[in-house]
């Protein structure tokens, strides 16, 4: 878990065009969101983010007993004048995704979209509410996720953003890997985005993993990172400072903010990429809903937010 600092934001339009299914706060169509599901729906990412800090500090306390019983381990050798061989360390592991992973996440049409209910399962996006500049890049809408390899909630929201954007660009050089065993949801299966090439004519992509799965530092933070971050990823974008500054976080073009995972991983649990991208072009099935219904949601963010660029000239 990162904390990062500083930003600036914009009131996102309220109309979303109707080439894309689905709206951006995760409702049906022509149905408008209720202040009882905008309550869930911040009470379930609460619940993510407390989960998540909780393993944290386990994983802390597990490493700390860890380094005081090497001491005593030392201590004990030089006394007896023999030397124990060394703890073996964790060892990160990502590769290149399988042909069938990449053509089955890139491909999704809006006919399976269409038929999957998102406010069922997905936790809508939050509208950015103060005024500010639109986040454009290279001038084209920006979106920017940052995330860690280790993260079960990084791991989750991948597959959703990666479907969501091929429906704006194309992708090459994904990868795959697994959340952290020591984690909660651990080895959660997702996509790897710290090699992998997005190309679009509509948007820009900026996407950052701070860790590989065996929790080693990857990328740093970039100083566009944590100025967003430390606008976007507090209150009220979420329930409380102590929820400040944590991952994943996913902005769109300054309108839409997500801070946490669309949906529970543990959907995931026990798949493989493989597995999980298989079920992506069935919308009865229970990862195609979660995964499917977050995609659309992003989709129609998406949509809104390249309407009101162009709007703009």
């Amino acid at each position: 878990m990162r904390r990062l600092a500083g930003v600036r934001a914009r009131n996102a339009a309220e109309k979303t065009t109707a080439q894309r299914p689905g709206n951006a706060t995760g409702t049906p169509p022509g149905r408008p969101a209720g202040p009882a599901g905008r309550q869930r729906a911040r009470e379930r990412i609460a619940a993510q983010r407390a989960a998540r800090k909780r393993a944290e500090v386990r994983r802390r306390l597990l490493l700390s007993a860890g380094a005081v019983a090497a001491v005593v381990a030392i201590v004990v050798s030089l006394v007896a004048v023999k030397l124990t061989s060394s703890p073996a360390r964790l060892t990160a592991s990502e590769s290149s995704a399988p042909a069938a992973v990449t053509r089955q996440v890139t491909t999704v049409p809006d006919a399976a979209l269409a038929r999957v209910n998102p406010g069922q399962v997905a936790t809508a996006l939050q509208k950015v509410t103060t005024s500010s500049s639109p986040l454009t890049i290279g001038g084209k809408p920006a979106i920017v996720f940052v995330s860690e390899e280790s993260c079960p909630f990084c791991a989750a929201e991948r597959w959703p953003l990666a479907i969501a954007l091929s429906h704006f660009g194309t992708w090459s050089q994904l990868g795959v890997t697994r959340s952290a065993a020591t984690d909660i949801y651990p080895d959660t299966a997702t996509l790897s985005f710290r090699a992998a090439r997005y190309h679009s004519t509509e948007l820009t992509l900026h996407t950052t993993e701070l860790t590989d799965n065996a929790g080693h530092t990857l990328q740093a933070p970039t100083s566009l990172d944590r100025e967003l971050i430390g606008s976007y990823d507090v209150p009220p974008y979420v329930n409380s400072a102590d929820q400040s500054g944590s991952v994943p976080f996913l902005d769109i073009g300054n309108q839409y903010i997500l801070a946490g995972a669309q949906y529970n991983p543990q959907v995931l649990a026990g798949l493989s990429a493989t597995q999980i991208a298989a079920q992506l072009h069935d919308p009865s099935s229970p990862v195609a809903q979660a995964i499917d219904g977050s995609a659309r949601i992003i989709i129609a963010a998406i949509t809104q937010v390249l309407h009101d660029h162009s709007s703009r000239g």
